[in-house]
């Protein structure tokens, strides 16, 4: 069976990732702005707003919602008696939206890989996620009134078979490490340049920096003073990604970075 041809809108090899285009979701048939969008925009503009107001934006999202209270309230016998206000409350207004910026990173690494890889990625509990030995680590971070880093955490043989499907071969193929490395940042690119596009559209403009790969014995964690870490984990079929999202929507902060 011959081997796939390359899409012409993805990388070749040994190209490096480029910065973001402007209009991501046209270049790569990406899905238009969700409402979560809108939600991010209403809690921008009123960052003094009482939390009730603040939870009668996200009260229209049950997803937005159920993470809110569990967040709030990890225990179940806690959010028995628990309200959305009581959650919010609890949270403060940076880490609720936080959350919905979560939500965004979800939809942007599943849009992007079902576009690019061509896999129906699904998210599953990040507690459930098995460690590996190693991984290939590709982060890209922004800088603005949103300050925050994305991280994808590619277990072998991922990294190879992504490598395959985007540039067309076998994941058996001699892969040059750099082409890996192209491949993958190109990736972290495109999800993070999603992310940032959508942040931009909620009035949380920045700037993104070029996406950095490298192997690691961990998968790190990346803390930003006065924001928030999260950790995603996608499935789909035999493979698996780990992501992590730092993110401070005010704050202007260093990242640091965890073993």
């Amino acid at each position: 069976m011959p081997n796939p041809q390359p899409n012409p809108n993805r990388p070749t090899a040994r190209t490096a990732p480029m910065a973001p285009p402007k209009d991501l979701r046209a270049q790569y048939n990406l899905a238009p702005v969700p409402g979560s969008v809108d939600q991010i925009a209403g809690l921008v503009k009123g960052t003094n707003s009482e939390m009730r107001e603040i939870t009668r934006i996200i009260n229209r999202d049950t997803a937005v919602t159920q993470r809110c209270m569990i967040t709030a309230y990890p225990k179940a016998e806690m959010r028995e008696n628990a309200t959305l206000d009581m959650a919010t409350t609890r949270l403060g207004l940076g880490r609720v939206i936080s959350l919905i910026v979560g939500d965004l990173l979800q939809q942007a690494v599943i849009e992007t890989f079902r576009t690019m890889v061509g896999l129906e990625m699904t998210s599953e509990d990040p507690v459930t996620m098995p460690t590996a030995p190693t991984y290939f680590i590709g982060t890209a971070r922004f800088k603005g009134r949103a300050s925050g880093d994305v991280l994808l955490a590619f277990p072998p043989p991922f990294e190879r078979f992504v490598t395959a499907q985007i540039l067309g071969g076998s994941p058996q193929d001699r892969w040059e490490i750099e082409t890996i490395h192209d491949t993958l940042g190109e990736l972290v690119n495109i999800v993070t340049g999603n992310l940032q596009s959508r942040l931009t559209d909620a009035g949380l403009p920045s700037d993104m920096g070029l996406p950095v790969v490298k192997q690691q014995t961990v998968f790190p964690t990346v803390t930003i003073l006065g924001g928030s870490s999260d950790r995603f984990y996608f499935v789909s079929g035999e493979h698996s990604l780990g992501v992590n999202l730092c993110i401070s929507p005010f704050a202007k902060e260093p990242l640091k970075q965890a073993r």
